[in-house]
């Protein structure tokens, strides 16, 4: 025993030495680039290289803070998103201020940074938060930076939900770079690996496509896209061994999504044996999720909580937006699996409060993706000034006024939904003012039609209806105006009265659920009623038949009777 103790201790430190020496290698090599001053390849040894970087020498600025930037890149590795966030805001204020000092440098540098802050609030699941730093810190960056954020701007549409238009920026970066003849836009070396990640993420786009959709035609794009990006890289020198294991995740995650589940299984089991993906947090996680959800479909109920157990017991790191959601959903079944009908509907819920928390936001993003779009018009058309001159200035100066006054309008019509314009609110105090006779229709301004009725979508689209305290007279305070023109507004524009539209939207809702979840149905009919906001179980019947000609048990029985 004394012997084997020895020999372990003795095959531990030859391993922390060779280790070393593989270290202090790959710093030596790295310190190399930098002293030539070979930006390109330095960045991409410190970024994608697995070595733990050692400053052997006093650096240049522009390459210190390149190095602080790699630390950061170790953190969001690492799954720590919050804290690299935070880090990457500290090092972007630090470009800023160095700005005159960094020269050529400054672009560069704040693309990586603003970049990676960008893929850190998406992992958390805010897309917007990511396009209001992209909005706030690019705008001073040199035009071959934007047009590498193409990347950025097709993912933040893809995560939007407008997987066309996505698609689209990504084909429009394809053409870009197959173009670039000069290496202007990438490095010669790197022209490879850009294309590839850009084909890996139209694969991504078209799972996400496919999972919104159930077309297959999307699930064999995504099939063509990664199978392109890995036979442009699989000779490549600069294809990682890691870059190689995602390519077998993702045949993973398509087997699964095929419902191949023993294929998927398999293939999910030797991802867990693979050591470059289990050693990272952000890859190790994704294939537990995958066995978690793969054991879950197979029925095999104890497998799929150990898997969804790890994830959660996983120290010093934070689970992606997008695998919470997966998470919580995964619950919901195998708590159904085992009978424990509670704990099904509860994580249900969450994770249906969770989709709609996302959805509001999404508008937010919409609306930056628009003011970006703008930006890109008025750069473009600033481009094109410079290289026509005289012979088009008349035809430019009409397009930057069009593209401006776009601009103006649509932050005015947001301002004016937001109630933060000021006549607004005081034409609807006027309002309140004037006396509603029964029977004599009021004559209410036009606008102020279509902002009650936009606001009433937008409670109908965050379920407001489902409150008890959805009535007439609170509705109407908080769209700032009263009951007499709320009532009326209904009753012209939706057709019924006030107690029939909440009756109608709440009934829906029921019916809805009760199709996509099979677990409220083995809730009682007074459950029911509370979810959709009635006091009353009886009123809630009586509604609900009115709506369907049915009971609400009436109607759950012809729903399992079809299952």
């Amino acid at each position: 025993m004394i012997v084997l103790k020895k020999v372990f201790i003795l095959f531990f430190l030859l391993s922390i030495k060779v280790y070393c020496q593989i270290s202090d290698r790959s710093s030596r090599e790295i310190d190399s680039l930098i002293q030539k001053d070979q930006w390109d390849l330095a960045h991409y040894k410190l970024t994608d290289e697995n070595t733990q970087f050692k400053r052997l020498s006093r650096y240049p600025l522009h390459y210190h803070l390149l190095i602080k930037l790699d630390s950061v890149t170790v953190l969001y590795k690492k799954g720590k998103y919050p804290q690299s966030g935070e880090a990457l805001l500290r090092i972007i204020k630090e470009i800023h201020d160095n700005k005159k000092e960094l020269k050529s440098y400054y672009s560069p540098l704040n693309h990586i940074a603003v970049t990676r802050l960008f893929y850190i609030e998406k992992r958390l699941g805010n897309v917007s938060q990511g396009l209001k730093y992209l909005s706030f810190f690019s705008s001073e960056m040199e035009s071959v930076y934007r047009k590498k954020q193409k990347l950025l701007f097709g993912v933040a549409h893809i995560e939007l939900g407008n997987y066309k238009k996505g698609i689209e920026i990504l084909n429009s970066r394809l053409k870009d770079i197959k173009e670039d003849y000069n290496h202007l836009l990438f490095s010669k070396f790197l022209h490879d690996k850009e294309t590839a990640a850009t084909y890996n993420t139209k694969g991504d786009a078209f799972i996400k496509w496919y999972k919104s959709t159930g077309e297959k035609k999307y699930l064999d794009s995504s099939r063509y896209s990664y199978n392109m990006a890995f036979n442009i890289m699989k000779d490549s020198p600069y294809f990682s061994n890691y870059s190689k294991a995602l390519h077998l995740y993702r045949q993973a995650n398509t087997a699964l999504l095929q419902k191949k589940y023993h294929d998927a299984g398999t293939l999910f089991t030797r991802c867990e044996k693979n050591p470059e993906l289990m050693n990272k947090n952000l890859s190790r996680e994704c294939v537990w999720v995958g066995k978690a959800e793969t054991c879950t479909y197979l029925k095999k109920t104890d497998s799929a909580f150990y898997y969804i157990n790890k994830i959660d017991n996983e120290k010093n790191s934070e689970c992606s937006y997008e695998n919470k959601l997966k998470i919580l959903h995964l619950l919901s079944l195998n708590y159904e699996n085992i009978g424990d009908n509670k704990n099904a509907y509860k994580y249900a819920k969450i994770s249906l409060s969770e989709i709609d928390r996302i959805n509001q936001q999404n508008h937010v993003g919409n609306y930056f993706l628009g003011k970006y779009e703008q930006q890109e018009i008025i750069l473009s058309s600033k481009k094109m000034i410079e290289e026509n001159e005289k012979k088009s200035f008349i035809l430019i100066t009409v397009i930057i006024f069009i593209s401006t006054l776009t601009i103006v309008l649509f932050i005015y019509h947001y301002k004016r939904k937001s109630n933060t314009y000021s006549g607004t609110a005081y034409q609807e105090r006027e309002h309140d003012a004037i006396p509603f006779t029964e029977g004599i229709p009021l004559i209410i301004d036009n606008e102020l039609v279509n902002q009650i009725l936009k606001k009433l979508e937008d409670l109908e689209s965050g379920k407001k209806f489902l409150s008890n305290n959805f009535k007439l007279s609170n509705l109407a305070k908080q769209l700032n105006t009263n009951t007499a023109y709320l009532s009326q507004i209904i009753n012209q524009h939706k057709g019924m009265s006030f107690s029939e539209y909440v009756n109608d939207l709440r009934i829906d809702y029921i019916v809805s659920e009760l199709q996509n979840n099979s677990v409220l149905r083995k809730y009682t009919i007074q459950t029911m009623s509370k979810e959709a906001g009635y006091k009353s179980t009886t009123t809630f019947i009586s509604a609900f038949k009115k709506k369907t000609m049915t009971t609400p048990s009436e109607y759950i029985r012809k729903l399992k009777n079809i299952d």
